[in-house]
């Protein structure tokens, strides 16, 4: 595993016994990720498909072989349910929330005052987050739905909090989806924690031929590889724990 020198560190602060702390999100990757093939119908190598640039790779790869949906979805840390979540509906076709533990899992709002998603009940719930949190100096930290994760039985919006200075347990802003009855189980991952550093950023619009020929370039040396030209080129491992660190 590659070293790095210096680790950042997103801090949680709980004195709750037998709370489901927060996890690197590598460690939730789905069962439906982890079953993709490499190809599109298979993981051998020597059965590959005829070129069709998927992805300019020029192969039938599968996602699975596509760094960038990789990353987003092992980005950062996952804060998870603290309980099982009971969905059932009511009779009036509303989602009624239960759980088991002893403190408050849900809250519902008085009304939904925000663009929601079509196949979500118009009802907003609150998953309170039951530990305080720090990042370091300049660092704040997006709290969003865990990316690429549609398979989830519910939706949740996007929040930026400055986390150096305002590390207080949040409400989750929580919709339940309309298809959906059932429990959604404890460890669930239910929101994608992205430390990122406050730092001044412009936008500048290039149109000059050299800078357009320098990057034209690179785009066609992605042929120089049959597949995966992308991670053997330009990918570089991101790291949310220290090796050997339980």
């Amino acid at each position: 595993m590659e070293e790095f020198e210096d680790y950042k560190e997103l801090k949680f602060i709980s004195n709750q016994p037998g709370l489901v702390s927060p996890e690197p999100s590598y460690k939730k990757i789905p069962q439906w990720y982890r079953d993709l093939g490499r190809h599109v119908d298979t993981n051998d190598l020597a059965a590959l498909g005829p070129i069709n640039d998927r992805g300019g790779d020029g192969s039938n790869v599968s996602t699975k072989l596509c760094m960038p949906f990789m990353d987003a979805m092992t980005l950062g840390y996952q804060y998870c349910l603290e309980d099982d979540l009971t969905v059932e509906i009511a009779k009036d076709g509303k989602p009624k929330l239960s759980w088991k533990k002893d403190f408050m899992l849900m809250d519902k709002r008085p009304f939904v005052d925000m663009a929601i998603p079509h196949d979500v009940h118009p009802i907003q719930f609150g998953v309170k987050m039951q530990w305080f949190y720090e990042t370091p100096q300049d660092y704040s930290l997006l709290m969003t739905m865990p990316l690429n994760r549609p398979d989830l039985p519910f939706w949740v919006p996007s929040g930026l909090v400055d986390a150096d200075i305002w590390g207080l347990p949040v409400f989750l802003p929580f919709f339940i989806k309309r298809d959906f009855e059932g429990t959604i189980p404890e460890g669930t991952p239910i929101s994608q924690l992205i430390p990122i550093k406050r730092e001044p950023w412009d936008l500048v619009v290039d149109t000059t031929e050299e800078t357009y020929d320098k990057h034209d370039l690179i785009s066609e040396n992605r042929r120089s590889h049959i597949t995966a030209h992308y991670k053997k080129f330009a990918w570089r491992k991101k790291q949310y724990t220290k090796p050997g660190k339980v």
